[in-house]
């Protein structure tokens, strides 16, 4: 997926007033920093552009081309997206370049597709985690971590480690954790007993 073209203008003291000031007149402040930025640059967004720049398959996992006047376009990625806690407008965003070589840790999205066996035969699909931490360059980080659960049975179990994920991207996990499991349905233990 190519870099996502973001304009930005420099914006003009910082702290809170300025901040406030610059999002009632209908901009996002921002800061570019990292990998290749020597210092942080304060820039303004158009929230329109950034909201549709972040509906992306990868959303802040994307990378985006900042352009920056009469400053060296930077790749970066989005971090740090504060929020308002009711209109959920973003308020400041940090944008961060990253080494496009080197591999980074970041959360990605998952999902468990299909229908399994197990649930079909009456068990229950339990699937602990909505996101799995995986280590990638920043260009080969996947939008999600699918699998199909289709042929899982009641009692069959799916760590981390067993997942496929693509070449270059590897899993981060300091014990093999379940990522799904069918469980038996529920009241079945005292069926038996009663039969």
């Amino acid at each position: 997926m190519e870099a996502i073209a973001l304009e930005s203008t420099i914006r003009e003291g910082r702290g809170k007033g300025p901040a406030r000031r610059l999002r009632a007149a209908g901009r996002v402040p921002a800061v570019v920093y990292g990998h290749n930025v020597e210092e942080a640059i304060a820039v303004s967004l158009d929230p329109k552009a950034l909201d549709k720049a972040l509906e992306n398959p990868k959303q802040a996992n994307a990378l985006f081309q900042v352009s920056i006047p009469g400053a060296d376009d930077h790749t970066v990625m989005a971090r740090e997206i504060q929020r308002h806690p009711v209109s959920r407008a973003i308020l400041h965003l940090d944008l961060v370049a990253p080494d496009l070589d080197k591999p980074m840790v970041t959360s990605v999205p998952f999902e468990a597709t299909g229908r399994s066996k197990g649930v079909v035969g009456g068990g229950r699909l339990r699937t602990p985690y909505r996101e799995i931490k995986l280590r990638a360059k920043p260009a080969d980080i996947p939008a999600l971590v699918s699998i199909d659960i289709t042929e899982m049975d009641i009692g069959d179990t799916l760590h981390v480690s067993g997942l496929d994920l693509p070449e270059g991207v590897e899993a981060i996990y300091d014990r093999d954790y379940v990522v799904a499991k069918v469980l038996k349905p529920r009241g079945k233990k005292k069926e038996e007993e009663q039969k």
